[in-house]
């Protein structure tokens, strides 16, 4: 019974991505008709704020840890699953490319997303499961957001025809293994700004990593980032 009430919270999870990802879509149809290109950047946060504000009048964000904070255990803990992700990425064949502001801004696009994988969905799941009266809430919690968001990334490769191939594989593989590690400090925190800045960083160090791989073994690239739920 404890497993049905699990996946149906998955179900229901999946669903709120699905209505986010929607709302992205259009804001982001409309931020290019007004021609305003640098509202693209903000696009992921504009997308969350109705979500997140139903799921606060309803199940509630996810509170502050403070006891969590203190513990040395969770910052290595993120540590390790930054250093972790970005070996998986730069795992890949193809390079993502990146220079100049265009590092900055790709940084900042993961900063954004833990708004929605965090604030949003795991503080909904959070919520839904302590309803339903799920043990072990904080890893069923971390678990479900994990596989919610790697579902994310094959229903968007399915809509954009986008070929299932091992890169995809590292992609799905690098959203889950961060999404389990910095999930842990979310939860042990409850703090957005730390996983924000964790997922900058991943960003910066995946980059970092490709360069010097493109340097050393001058490989083609393509210019693209694939899987928002990293």
């Amino acid at each position: 019974m404890e497993l049905l009430r699990f996946l149906l919270c998955i179900l229901f999870g999946f669903l709120l991505s699905g209505v986010w990802f929607g709302l992205s879509f259009v804001i982001g149809a409309l931020i290019q008709k007004m021609k305003i290109s640098w509202l693209k950047y903000l696009n992921t946060l504009f997308a969350s704020v109705i979500p997140i504000f139903l799921i606060s009048l309803t199940l509630g964000i996810y509170p502050i840890q403070i006891s969590g904070i203190r513990q040395i255990k969770v910052y290595v803990i993120g540590i390790v699953t930054i250093v972790i992700t970005s070996v998986i990425i730069t795992t890949k064949k193809t390079v993502i490319h990146k220079k100049g502001k265009e590092i900055l801004f790709y940084g900042l696009d993961g900063l954004m997303m833990e708004i929605p994988q965090r604030m949003m969905m795991q503080s909904f799941l959070y919520g839904a499961l302590k309803i339903l009266g799920v043990s072990s809430l904080n890893f069923y919690t971390i678990i479900a957001t994990g596989v919610i968001w790697c579902m994310g990334i094959i229903s968007q490769a399915f809509l954009l025809k986008i070929h299932f191939d091992q890169d995809m594989f590292f992609d799905i593989l690098a959203s889950f293994v961060f999404s389990l590690g910095i999930g842990y400090v979310y939860q042990e925190t409850g703090l957005i700004i730390i996983t924000m800045i964790a997922h900058f960083c991943e960003r910066i160090l995946s980059c970092y990593i490709f360069s010097k791989r493109q340097n050393k073994l001058n490989t083609p690239y393509r210019d693209f980032y694939e899987g928002k739920a990293n």
